[in-house]
This record gives C-alpha cells, sequence and structure tokens, in this order.
C-alpha cells in the first residue's frame, strides 16, 4: 500500500496539473475559422486592381498542344501561372487577323485541348479595346488531394498599344463570414497580384465589414481595408488572421493581445502640399497658382477601366464648375505619350496632364505613396488634401462644399 504521504504528493501533483490545464484553457487564444466562397465581380467591392502584362511570342510553352482552326496563319501564345497545383500553367491562344478578326483562346480546363473551352470570341469588341471574361479552373495542392477551383479572371487587348501584350486582371475573390465573440462579420479577400495564391501578405488583401451593415466597402481610402497581415479591431477587440490557405478557401482568426488603434478613413491632412513641374505640353504647373481654386489631383491611365467608366461623369463636373473656381490636374501613368496624346484627344479631355512616360517611376507615385489607380486627392482653396478617391455624386457635394468655403487672403 502506498504512503499517505506518497497519496498527498500525487493528488498535489494532479491538483497542479489540473490547475495548470484548466488556466491554458481558459486563457489559450481562440481561434476562429472562416470558410470563403469563390465570387465573381471583384470590382463592385474594391475600386482598384493591378494589371499582369502577358507578353505573347509565336511558339508556346507547353508543348504538344492541340488547336483549333485558325483563321491567322501565325498566331500568338501566352502563358499565365495560376495556383499551386502540379500544372498551374495556363496557355492563352491570340487568332488575330486584324482590328476586327480576332479571337482569344484560354485552356480554362488546363487540360493543353484549345479547342473544348467555349467560344473564343470577345465579350466586348471595341476599336480601342477588347474585353474577355474567362472562367479557369485553377487547382491547388492539399494533403488530401488536389482542389480545383473556377477563378474569374477579365483579359483585355488594346486596340492600337501594347500589341505583344494581352492585359489581364483578376475578376475573383474569396467571401464568407467569421463569428467571432460578439457578432458575424462579412469578410472578403483578394488575389491582388493574380497568381491564383490568396496566402501572400504583400499581395493579397482583406476587406472586412467593421460597422455590420452588410456592405463591404474596399475604396482604397476606406477604414475597411486592410492588408492581409494587418490586425482590425472588431467590438473593442483586435484580431488579426493567423493563416489562410493558397486557395483562400480557409481562414483562421485569433485575438490580439497587444492595443490596436482602429483605422480611420484618410480624410485630412494639416498643412498644404505644394510642388512645380511641366506638363506634357511644357507649361509650367506650380501648385501655389492654384490657391483660392478647388484642385482634383487625379492619378489614372488609359489602360485603367475603372478610371475610363468614371470619364464621363468627370467631365460633367469639370464643365460645371470649372468657371466657378474647380480644377483637375491629371497624373498619367501611360508608357506611351503619343497614344496618350491621341486619348487626350479623342475624349475631349482638356485639363493639364503630367506625365513623363515612366509610368510607375513617375517622381509624384511617391510622393503621394501611390499603390494602386485610381487615386484622386481633393485640395481645397487654400491647398490643404481634404478628401480622397472620390467619385459620382460623392466627388459633386465635396466639390461643392469646397467651392463655397472662404479662401485664402490675397
Amino acid at each position: 500500500m502506498k504512503s499517505r504521504k506518497a497519496v498527498l504528493v500525487a493528488g498535489i501533483v494532479v491538483g497542479v496539473a489540473v490547475t495548470a490545464s484548466m488556466l491554458y484553457f481558459l486563457t489559450r487564444p481562440e481561434v476562429f475559422i472562416a470558410e470563403l466562397v469563390m465570387e465573381s465581380d471583384a470590382m463592385s467591392v474594391v475600386n482598384y486592381y493591378y494589371p499582369r502584362r502577358i507578353k505573347l511570342q509565336e511558339k508556346p510553352v507547353e508543348p504538344g498542344l492541340k488547336l483549333p482552326d485558325l483563321a491567322s496563319s501565325r498566331p500568338l501564345f501566352g502563358t499565365l501561372v495560376l495556383g499551386t497545383g502540379p500544372d498551374s500553367l495556363i496557355t492563352l491562344l491570340l487568332d488575330e487577323v486584324d482590328g476586327n478578326t480576332s479571337y482569344l483562346y484560354v485552356d480554362s480546363n488546363n487540360n493543353e485541348d484549345l479547342t473544348d473551352d467555349g467560344e473564343p470570341a470577345w465579350d466586348t469588341n471595341e476599336r480601342a479595346y477588347k474585353m474577355k471574361e474567362v472562367l479557369i479552373d485553377v487547382s491547388y495542392r492539399k494533403r488530401d488531394g488536389i482542389l480545383t477551383v473556377p477563378y474569374p479572371v477579365t483579359f483585355y487587348r488594346y486596340g492600337r498599344k501594347l500589341l505583344d501584350s494581352i492585359i489581364c486582371y483578376r475578376n475573383g475573390y474569396r467571401r464568407g463570414f467569421v463569428m467571432l465573440p460578439d457578432s458575424a462579420i462579412k469578410l472578403a479577400v483578394f488575389d491582388d497580384d493574380l497568381n491564383g495564391r490568396f496566402d501572400e501578405p504583400d499581395r493579397s488583401a482583406l476587406v472586412i465589414d467593421l460597422d455590420g451593415d452588410g456592405v463591404l466597402e474596399g475604396e482604397s481610402s476606406s477604414d475597411e481595408l486592410f492588408a492581409l497581415n494587418a490586425p482590425f479591431v472588431v467590438g473593442g477587440q483586435a484580431f488579426r488572421i493567423k493563416g489562410i490557405t493558397p486557395a483562400g478557401d480557409y481562414l483562421t482568426i485569433v485575438r490580439v493581445d497587444s492595443v490596436v488603434t482602429p483605422k480611420t478613413s484618410l480624410t485630412e491632412e494639416l498643412t498644404p502640399i505644394s510642388f512645380r513641374t511641366l506638363d506634357m505640353d511644357g507649361r509650367i504647373i506650380d501648385l501655389t497658382d492654384y490657391r483660392n481654386r478647388v484642385v482634383l489631383i487625379d492619378f489614372w491611365a488609359t489602360w485603367c477601366k475603372p478610371w475610363e467608366a468614371e470619364l464621363a461623369d468627370l467631365k460633367r463636373r469639370y464643365g460645371r464648375y470649372n468657371n466657378q473656381g474647380f480644377e483637375i490636374i491629371g497624373m498619367n501613368l501611360d508608357y506611351q505619350l503619343d497614344h496618350l496624346q491621341e486619348y487626350l484627344q479623342e475624349n475631349g479631355i482638356t485639363w493639364p496632364q503630367i506625365a513623363d512616360g515612366r509610368g510607375w517611376d513617375m517622381s509624384f507615385v511617391d510622393f503621394f505613396n501611390i499603390k494602386t489607380l485610381p487615386r484622386n486627392f481633393l485640395l481645397d482653396k487654400t491647398g490643404v488634401i481634404r478628401y480622397r478617391d472620390l467619385r459620382g455624386k460623392n466627388l459633386q457635394s465635396k466639390i461643392f462644399e469646397l467651392l463655397n468655403e472662404p479662401g485664402t487672403e490675397e
């Protein structure tokens, strides 16, 4: 028989172990899991994208492709790399004779057969550009096999520039809900650089419905848009994403013990900004000359479809308020200035444009910390940035508001 002392010691050890287990259970970080589904029309949530350029060549990278009957004697091929599966190469074939006879074949089911992927015609076939949305089967390696997910991708081709390329961007994103301690929160994850992977913190984005209104607000200035690894606050508690699968179908969220300041929208600066440069026509643009006028500094490019969708409205605002003291200064990130000049003339864009043909290497990109397009900054009569990334009626109301504020003394 065991002595009373041995039994007592054993009891103490068991009690300490049970207490430690209980303390761990009560204090361990909680893990919240969300299951996300693929959705299309990413641009309905976010107002930006990163265009991906696919250079075309005369020979395909993948051997043994089955090709359709072609109109052109010299088809061009391109390759898009998506996902983490055993075959991540997706082949594109451009069959083009002239600007009107043009077809885009995409091996969307990734079987090296370009004859069984649906109609090759473009969804939109205009003189200036062509567009097509394709559901591509993207595969991912998992512990129990291969997961294949239909991923919406938008392709477009210009009519008179970048003729050696096809441009594409992500039109799919992952959306779902996560059950946090006090509420169910809607969220979405975006594969911004279009490589089919949602698990790269510096190349993916997170949108969280922080105000609980059921709407994911992913504008570039929104307080609901985050980097994938950034902490966020819900109901006074801080959280962060701990992990996410490459396919983006599952993610885990944990509590953050440190104090996290809730994100707020960037809407106001304290001091006026200034710069002095030349526009495309060689005229000096000195921002101090625009004091007592309301100025919209507008970053854009001819290849940016979200900006192009706003152009007609932007021209209306300029025509209505220019005589009342409203100005626009365009900051263009095109690489081909001759094409830009034609675009400005064809579309009746008359406000000054700053462009040097260096695209993203333009000095003002760093000056304004531009990461995506389109972006804009609305300055009041004193040269202070008051609002950012305004569109449509929001832009009109803020222009009207600032025009009716007092200016600076001469």
